[in-house]
């Protein structure tokens, strides 16, 4: 399995299909979620605040139409409160998302690391268990996720996919791949 990380403008690897998460009491939307909310004129924010949406656990949402930079739409995933994304929940969140992306029939996605942008939220630990329920959910596809990473957390992101990597090495061989802006 290839994993891409990319510390590019977000704007520039869009047009993969996008994978979004938020949290059921995450307000304002943070990371990449809140970006593209920004983009697509508080769309989603509104789509939560009416109660269309709610960010609890397992809620998976594709969204198309909103824009003509996204023709094949993105996909928005809920993960519950932020106070429960321990370590087995964020593997889950790994599944659950590979999973979905893969029954979608796409081959490639970009998403941020879940927490990124959000204090608190140890972003080695994130990309070390949620790359795990990832690769273990996909490992028998041609799946290759693109990881938007900012400057400021790239090196930690890069340490948890390696920590995935060793551990993970008789499943599965990784290539984790830094894309240079």
């Amino acid at each position: 399995m290839k994993i891409l990380v990319d510390t590019r403008d977000p704007g520039s690897v869009l047009h993969e299909f996008p994978v979004l998460w938020c949290f059921s009491d995450e307000r304002p939307l943070k990371g990449l979620t809140g970006l593209l909310d920004w983009r697509l004129d508080t769309a989603i924010s509104r789509l939560l605040m009416d109660g269309t949406l709610s960010g609890l656990w397992g809620e998976k949402v594709l969204m198309c139409g909103f824009d003509a930079a996204l023709p094949e739409g993105f996909l928005l995933v809920g993960l519950g409160p932020m106070g429960e994304f321990d370590e087995e929940k964020i593997r889950k969140a790994g599944r659950l998302i590979a999973r979905t992306v893969v029954n979608l029939k796409k081959h490639a996605a970009c998403m941020a690391l879940p927490g990124s942008g959000i204090p608190g939220f140890d972003t080695s630990t994130v990309a070390e268990h949620f790359l795990h329920g990832l690769i273990l959910e996909a490992r028998d596809t041609e799946f290759t996720p693109t990881f938007l990473c900012g400057v400021y957390n790239v090196d930690e992101a890069l340490l948890g996919f390696q920590k995935t990597k060793v551990s993970l090495k008789a499943h599965l061989p990784a290539d984790i791949i830094q894309v240079k802006s």
